[in-house]
């Protein structure tokens, strides 16, 4: 069992920074808070410049709006947009770039996580609307731009010093902006107008957040919104996948192990399906969520929280609750029952109001079989895992995966792989 390892065996620890906060790790509670009007946004308190005003921390009405507008971009046919014009082409061109990079020996060895950065790069660049990030030297370079907002926007996560990491991430934004940022948003400010015009049809325009603002520009922004918010969609369409498909292969490596009547499932959409929901419920994108109290609240439960009270909502023991995922819950099963009170992934897209918009991305719509093509989308992580999978990923058994030191996410910073099909 290669997750038995001393160096990859992992505990949910809460860090430093929350303990003075009430932590609540109680999946009913976190679950009601998620959903009651009584709370608002308590986390990104120290990344304003890069999240500040976006959809992820606004509440009320100005959320309410927002949220309406930006979800047109993860309808049914928008997601089969994405799957069709972004995925797709994505996964192809990552693994044809891995096919050239064949050793002496023939074998294609590359590293997941990198690999998975790459190709989830691309993609989010498509749904946020950032041009030119189709060749492999402008894919790298954009990534380690994105690496380092995303630290610098997840900044109360990290292990560093967050001054460093705040400075280091505006210098970066200041980068991203000269040599990504100028020339997509200026293109897309043309179109608007041609829009208006009558000179450009709908169809024409791209489907991303950065079309959208500017298609719908609304006079109370400030003129870097459209920044910030395609900052917080390519940080948050990444870091979810990107933190979650190691952990599934991992998973499923140690699964086939033991399970060898599956390992010819390897392939198959609907048991990736399973498979990915319970690698989400078990490894969270982010260790906690933050709220304050508008007022004192009086939880369904009994505990009380007093207004201004700021709570850290633990998800990791949440999602592992016996009473609710059964007595095996801190272990890795794909043919998990589901019950009505709870989601396979648990709360890790959150809930209520703030419930992830872009889950349907990463999971898919609905249930998709061969003998029904049109039910749904399969989602970036079944994807992603079928077409490696398909290239007979295996991992690589010389070197062992490496967790990330610099954060208090549950992820890796290294999956070696060998892609034996290729």
């Amino acid at each position: 069992m290669l997750l038995n390892h001393p160096q990859l065996k992992w505990q949910w620890k809460a860090p430093p920074h929350i303990l003075s906060m009430t932590v609540i790790d109680s999946y009913v509670e976190i679950d009601e808070i998620l959903r009651s009007r009584d709370f608002r946004q308590g986390s990104h308190t120290e990344s304003k410049p890069f999240f500040g005003d976006t959809l992820l921390l606004l509440d009320g009405d100005a959320h309410l709006g927002r949220r309406r507008l930006e979800s047109r971009l993860f309808r049914r046919d928008a997601l089969d947009y994405y799957e069709t014009h972004a995925l797709v082409p994505v996964v192809e061109q990552m693994l044809a770039e891995a096919r050239q990079n064949r050793a002496a020996d023939g074998t294609v060895r590359a590293d997941l996580v990198p690999m998975m950065r790459a190709m989830l790069h691309r993609i989010s660049a498509v749904v946020a609307g950032i041009d030119d990030v189709d060749i492999a030297e402008r894919t790298e370079r954009f990534s380690s731009l994105v690496e380092k907002l995303g630290e610098a926007a997840t900044v109360e996560w990290s292990t560093r010093d967050h001054a460093d990491v705040v400075r280091e991430g505006l210098d970066v934004k200041q980068a991203f902006l000269e040599e990504f940022w100028i020339a997509s948003a200026e293109r897309r400010k043309h179109l608007a107008k041609e829009f208006s015009a009558g000179t450009v049809a709908q169809e024409e325009l791209p489907r991303d957040v950065l079309m959208m603002m500017y298609l719908n520009w609304d006079d109370t922004w400030d003129e870097e919104l459209p920044i910030r918010e395609c900052t917080l969609f390519l940080v948050a369409s990444t870091q979810t996948t990107s933190h979650s498909l190691p952990h599934l292969f991992l998973h499923l490596h140690d699964w086939f192990e033991e399970h060898p009547e599956d390992s010819e499932k390897r392939t198959d959409s609907e048991f990736l399906r399973l498979a990915a929901a319970e690698s989400l419920r078990l490894h969270q994108p982010v260790p906690s969520l933050l709220r304050f109290a508008n007022t004192d609240v009086t939880l369904s439960s009994g505990r009380r929280i007093p207004r201004g009270e700021r709570v850290a909502l633990a998800f990791t023991p949440a999602n592992r609750e016996t009473e609710l995922f059964g007595d095996d819950a801190e272990l890795f099963n794909p043919y998990r029952e589901a019950s009505d009170r709870k989601r396979p992934w648990g709360l890790t897209f959150g809930g209520g109001v703030h419930l992830c918009i872009g889950r349907p991305l990463v999971t898919g719509t609905s249930t998709r079989t061969d003998s029904d093509a049109a039910a749904g989308t399969d989602g970036t992580m079944v994807k992603i895992a079928r077409a490696l999978y398909e290239s007979g990923l295996e991992l690589d058994r010389d070197v062992l995966p490496k967790r990330n030191d610099t954060s208090f996410h549950d992820s890796y910073s290294s999956v070696p792989i060998v892609l034996t099909k290729l």
